[in-house]
């Protein structure tokens, strides 16, 4: 199985090379594309997501299945927290996400290629509106990436 850590780096490695999204990033820099990695304390995606910052995604691994069938293969859930800029359209972001093309790179959208070795291209399985416990919106974009190799 492929490592978590490695994972998420390489999903915020994909984001972070595409120009239009950074672009619409507070500040606009790579480094607004964040990757959370549990930590003790407080190991909590839910209050990561609570604190993120407008301006911001977060890229977090949420489960991994085991998926059986002829063969057996491991598949990775990983999501994108949206958190727009002030009198910012989360859309616009979420749309730069769903039509980047990273640079460098080779001219497909980031989800059609591998991210990293031992995985098949992503999967974008939802878009969703969340709201936190204080009722502010926020957009959820769900993935899931099937690795390659062996068990």
């Amino acid at each position: 199985m492929v490592s978590y850590l490695d994972l998420t780096n390489a999903m915020v490695d994909a984001l972070r090379r595409i120009p239009e999204l950074v672009a619409d990033l507070d500040p606009p820099d790579p480094a607004s594309i964040i990757g959370y990695i549990d930590s003790n304390p407080p190991n909590s995606l839910a209050l990561a997501r609570y604190q993120q910052k407008g301006g911001t995604v977060l890229v977090a691994v949420t489960e991994t299945i085991l998926a059986e069938g002829e063969m057996a293969w491991w598949v990775h859930r990983v999501e994108f927290t949206v958190r727009p800029q002030r009198l910012q359209s989360t859309y616009k972001i979420v749309d730069d996400i769903m039509r980047g093309v990273p640079n460098p790179g080779d001219g497909e959208r980031w989800y059609r290629c591998p991210v990293m070795a031992g995985l098949d291209p992503t999967q974008i399985m939802r878009l969703a509106r969340d709201s936190d416990t204080e009722q502010i919106d926020f957009w959820t974009i769900e993935t899931e990436t099937k690795e390659t190799g062996d068990l």
